[in-house]
């Protein structure tokens, strides 16, 4: 702090060397570097030095506070801390204790008292945040609900851009929303991200009381996971794709308008979905086997852990793989020859059956008389 003070102060003679005098003087400055317009404007201070108050009530409370510039009435009002920036009425109005806050915009972070490192700009970004810390809130209404413990990272490490992203988030940490109401119904729910108009929705409307609490999803696109709720891991590439997806978790989608569930049996956790495969036509003389492997692996050749056996898709084993089918189709001709053969042998044997019954009536039959 020290430092930073020195910086300025020299700064400052440096400036006012070069200034010209004005005719009258400018009013509202103030020993220590404080610069104070409006009533009631740094109205507390004592010993805090280099603070901005243009505004009724700006700055009202601050006494020894440094570096904190407040325009706009009621701006920074019960703020005692450092280097906090509020630009428009009530911006940063409940602030005590945090530093380094950053409000553009009216009642940007009006309730915020010990939240630190926060940046919101847009009218009532971040408007209920009491202690949640290192937020950034872009737009109107964005993470407008946001709130939490820094001691446990509750409502903290949050990116918003656009109106109403995050809406709703209370406690959830570290997500990160792209686009207006992006993840509008997440409250505490984690790690998510969401780029997209009402990408991981949830709902269509923001703020109807809708919660979602799902972890770890990652949606891009228009309305992408858009009704996810209490699902985890999910990951959506496309305009509404995994629309469907509610309460399954590891789903994988791609595709635009791809559901994200089965149509027999409806959600289906540790599945995926790709769209424009199935019914799509291919050049069949160029195509090749697809191979997945247990680690998920997709591809046209791959290896054997046997020693000896040639790749799979490999001129070698398309090779081999023609001859086994040759020879399949040998046997299969060579089995419908030994069918036939049966069959006649199996009609032979019937009918030297009926010869020899025949044969054998002939010799018990008793002997006839004749004509002398």
């Amino acid at each position: 702090m020290k430092i930073k003070i020195a910086q300025l102060v020299l700064i400052i003679f440096a400036l006012s060397r070069m200034a010209q005098a004005v005719n009258p003087a400018p009013d509202g400055g103030y020993p220590g570097g404080n610069t104070a317009e409006g009533q009631n404007a740094l109205f507390s201070l004592t010993g805090g030095t280099y603070n901005t108050a243009v505004g009724l009530f700006s700055l009202e409370s601050n006494a020894t506070g440094n570096f904190n510039t407040a325009t706009g009435a009621g701006a920074l009002f019960a703020t005692i801390a450092d280097e906090n920036t509020a630009t428009g009425a009530g911006a940063l109005f409940s602030n005590t204790e945090g530093e380094a806050n950053a409000a553009y915009g009216v009642f940007a972070l009006f309730n915020n008292i010990e939240g630190s490192d926060n940046t919101a700009n847009g009218s009532n970004a971040l408007f209920t945040n009491t202690t949640g810390q290192n937020n950034t809130a872009m737009g109107a209404g964005a993470l407008f609900f946001n709130d939490g413990h820094e001691s446990n990272n509750e409502g903290s490490e949050n990116s918003a851009y656009g109106v109403n992203a995050l809406f709703s988030n209370t406690t959830g940490y570290a997500n990160s929303a792209f686009g207006a109401r992006a993840m509008p119904s997440n409250t505490s729910g984690s790690f998510n991200t969401a780029a997209g108009f009402q990408a991981l929705g949830q709902s269509i409307s923001t703020g109807d009381g809708t919660v979602a609490t799902g972890s770890f999803n990652t949606a891009v696109g228009e309305r992408a996971l858009g009704d996810v709720s209490t699902g985890g891991y999910n990951a959506a590439l496309g305009a509404e794709a995994g629309f469907e997806v509610n309460t399954a978790s590891n789903v994988i989608c791609i595709g635009a308008g791809v559901p994200g569930i089965s149509s027999v049996v409806g959600e289906v956790d540790d599945s995926c979905y790709i769209g424009s495969i199935y019914n799509a036509p291919i050049d069949v003389t160029t195509a090749l086997a697809v191979f997945v492997d247990q680690d998920g692996k997709l591809g046209t050749q791959g290896f054997s852990s046997q020693p000896g056996l040639p790749k799979l898709g490999s001129n070698e084993f398309l090779r081999d793989n023609k001859k086994v089918q040759n020879l399949e189709a040998t046997i299969a001709q060579l089995q419908k020859q030994i069918d036939v053969l049966t069959a006649q042998l199996e009609k032979h044997g019937a009918d030297i059956q009926q010869v020899r019954a025949e044969v054998q009536l002939t010799k018990t039959a008793p002997p006839t008389a004749t004509n002398k």
